[in-house]
């Protein structure tokens, strides 16, 4: 088997006391041609020390800090990060996740004898009692890795999952502005190219859960989880409104109007109910966006209506 190089990209900001497990991890590697390439989004801490020490000792690993001219965050590290890699494959992981030793070596011997533009392992969560459970309740092995079953939440995975092949990833990048799902967001983006990929039945890395993380994901109501998610399907329909097929705009749709009927108020017509009237008149949807401006009419005036709404839109 040929061993092309891997860019291992590492978004990473003030993980100064856990980098190091993971650039352990990577230095671990049974497959060898790698470059890691770790983006500091503006880090505090002792990140720098920590990653000059692992630079001298091994040339593979390359430091950049994020221009200051980009906008904050992960997805724009990974980007950038993306845009220095020389590797026939990109593989993103994050600064306090653990590969296993075979990471790597599995996906790319599966990409190169089949000829792939992708793989996809998966990973499990571990808390710091070393306590391991998987992240997801999906089983994606057995189901068809399609842009349909992806989009209607059959499948999932994590970044760090996957390996791609970087020709095919095009002109295609990370969206910077999302708040949140942007993995969802990219994955869909990519997959509307229908590239040739694979499911791998084998756990190769280790999430890191943190205490803090769990309390943020607490403090978000369901109601604001609600809105994200709707901000975000608006965002991604806009995204693939040139290449999606009519059934997948459908799904997306239809997603739409059920999480809007979560933040409906007696007397209020908000500027999301709006955005979303003037989606489903974009996509040529006019009875649907009569049959909607019904709804939000009479919930404005009544309060009621959404048993109209779901019979029109299911």
């Amino acid at each position: 088997m040929n061993s092309p190089l891997v860019s291992i990209i590492i978004p990473t900001f003030n993980r100064a006391h856990l980098i190091g497990e993971t650039l352990d991890s990577v230095l671990a590697q049974t497959y060898t041609n790698w470059e890691c390439i770790v983006v500091d989004d503006g880090s505090t801490d002792d990140t720098y020390k920590v990653l000059n020490s692992y630079c001298l000792k091994d040339s593979r690993f390359k430091y950049f800090k994020c221009p200051k001219n980009r906008l904050k965050g992960a997805n724009s590290a990974r980007n950038y990060g993306l845009e220095q890699s020389k590797g026939k494959y990109v593989n993103w992981f994050d600064s306090d996740d653990v590969m296993g030793q075979d990471f790597i070596l599995r996906k790319v011997t599966v990409v190169e004898k089949e000829a792939l533009d992708f793989a996809i392992s998966y990973s499990l969560d571990f808390d710091s009692k070393g306590q391991k459970k998987p992240m997801f309740e999906f089983d994606n092995i057995g189901k068809s890795l399609t842009l349909k079953n992806y989009i209607s939440s059959q499948i999932n995975w994590v970044t760090m999952d996957v390996i791609v092949l970087k020709s095919s990833l095009k002109n295609l990048r990370f969206n910077e502005v999302l708040k949140s799902s942007q993995e969802y967001n990219f994955f869909s983006r990519y997959l509307i190219q229908y590239p040739k990929g694979k499911f791998i039945n084998e756990c190769l890395a280790y999430r890191r859960v943190h205490p803090n993380s769990i309390q943020e994901k607490l403090k978000i109501t369901p109601l604001n989880r609600k809105r994200e998610l709707l901000i975000n399907d608006l965002v991604l329909l806009d995204d693939i409104k040139e290449k999606a097929p009519k059934n997948i705009i459908k799904i997306v749709l239809k997603r739409i109007i059920k999480l809007n009927y979560g933040f409906q108020e007696k007397g209020v017509i908000n500027k999301l109910q709006i955005q979303v009237f003037l989606t489903l008149l974009k996509f040529g949807y006019f009875r649907k966006a009569l049959n909607y401006s019904f709804w939000v009419t009479s919930n404005f005036l009544l309060g009621k209506g959404y048993c109209f709404i779901r019979s029109n839109f299911s």
